[in-house]
């Protein structure tokens, strides 16, 4: 047998790992040295590297104001998304005072409360709603 005979499923197997070995590890060189390159000290003078410190610390202080501005704007739409809430926990116990009382007073009198309201539509059943309603 020979050392590249393709036909065998070992072989192609060994030779596709073998490949993927040496890329990984060109790959890991090429990317130690240039990373060798970069950690090279850049001759910087005092002014820049102080103007590089400056600049980093005006970023941050637009950064937190602007996260403070975004904490009131929330915090302002979560009072007054309660505000709403409130008042509507106030309508709706108001309703429900009323209609206590209205069940109340049909309840004295005896009479039941007719009905103001009518259904908005009738429809009667269609043959197959009645052939479904046997099915099940």
């Amino acid at each position: 047998m020979l050392p590249l005979d393709l036909s065998d499923n070992q072989t192609i197997i060994a030779l596709g790992l073998s490949v993927v070995a040496l890329v990984f590890i060109l790959r890991r060189l090429v990317l130690r040295t240039g990373s060798r390159n970069r950690s090279l000290p850049v001759s910087q003078t005092p002014a820049e590297i102080d103007a590089a410190e400056n600049s980093a610390t005006a970023l941050v202080e637009q950064l937190e104001v602007r996260l403070y501005d975004f904490a009131r704007e929330v915090e302002g739409r979560m009072h007054t998304k309660i505000a709403v809430l409130d008042r509507l926990i106030i309508n709706a116990d108001r309703e429900i005072i009323r209609l206590e009382q209205v069940l109340a007073e049909s309840r004295r009198l005896g009479n039941p409360i007719p009905s103001a309201r009518q259904p908005d539509a009738i429809v009667s059943p269609t043959a197959e709603d009645r052939d479904e309603r046997h099915a099940a």
